[in-house]
């Protein structure tokens, strides 16, 4: 061991000294010196928008929260700030310097016993020109977040689609779908308002996703990413049954695209960039649906 380097018991002395308990100072440093030993994930989402995201995400994390992981959120400040300096007099365009937001920080929720922890951060990410790609700040709170945090989530401002090879370290794709494809060549019955289809098969549809809704991740101008799953978000309820959707997730699989799970969206939105109160992440009705993802992701974090 390095000279002069604190172990957990000496720092936990140190804070017993300032007036803290011992016993719950040499747990806060053996977690803090786990943390530091491992390499802690940053989790970044890729979909094609993501106004509907902030549940998905926020359902996910506060999952892991409550089974006992401290997750923190990094969300970018809604870049409309860089233009609220300009203002227009007639022909005239008057320019000034625009003021970016102070970053907020919140506790969303948090175990009585320190166990779990939602924490939720908001700041400039990039305070130069909107053309630069200064990175700064982010790196360095993510880097602040290694010794209190079990895993980072990064909310971009816009861009869900892109991915982050500087910061992140795993990559989860959404696929947002409006219209399950289990029939096609559909036609509208007469006289009624039902619509009349030729079946696919799970394979056929499974296609179907990848070139309706995955589209995005092709032809991305980045280098590629290696993702660790896909989640697929429904807008109203799935028409098929478990059968099926396995036979959906095989050829997923198949295809190098690991199914993480299904949720279904049947919501009017939560709003842009608003994650779930508080006492919705609290709920278990709310927080069931995400269930299955989260343990399946969790294991990917882990390996």
């Amino acid at each position: 061991m390095p000279k002069n380097q604190t172990t957990a018991a000496q720092g936990a002395r140190q804070d017993a000294r300032a007036g803290a308990k011992f016993t719950s100072a040499l747990r806060t440093r053996q977690a803090q010196a786990a943390r530091r030993s491992r390499r802690m994930p940053v989790l970044r989402f890729l979909a094609s928008g993501g106004r509907d995201l902030y549940e998905l995400v926020g359902g996910i994390a506060a999952t892991w929260a409550q089974q006992g992981q401290r997750v923190l959120l990094l969300q970018e400040a809604n870049s409309r700030w860089r233009t609220a300096g300009l203002v227009r007099r007639g022909r005239r365009r008057e320019i000034s310097v625009p003021t970016p937001p102070e970053p907020t920080s919140a506790i969303l929720w948090q175990h009585p016993t320190g166990a779990g922890l939602l924490a939720h951060h908001t700041f400039v990410w990039n305070p130069g020109p909107m053309t630069a790609s200064d990175r700064a700040p982010l790196q360095v709170a993510v880097a602040q977040a290694r010794d209190d945090y079990d895993v980072v989530v990064l909310l971009p401002d816009r861009n869900w689609s892109f991915p982050d090879r500087d910061v992140a370290t795993m990559h989860v794709a959404v696929a947002q779908v409006e219209d399950f494809p289990h029939t096609d060549c559909r036609i509208a019955l007469p006289d009624t308002f039902e619509e009349r289809g030729i079946p696919l098969s799970p394979e056929q549809s499974a296609a179907v996703l990848r070139e309706r809704y995955l589209s995005f991740l092709f032809g991305i101008p980045h280098l590629p990413v290696e993702l660790s799953g896909l989640i697929l978000q429904v807008r109203e309820e799935i028409p098929v049954d478990d059968a099926y959707l396995d036979g959906v997730e095989r050829d997923m699989d198949r295809a190098g695209l690991r199914t993480l799970g299904w949720t279904t969206f049947t919501g009017f939105g939560t709003g842009h960039r608003r994650l779930p109160e508080p006492s919705e992440l609290s709920c278990p009705d709310f927080l069931a649906p995400y269930a299955r993802i989260a343990a399946r992701l969790h294991q990917r974090l882990e390996s």
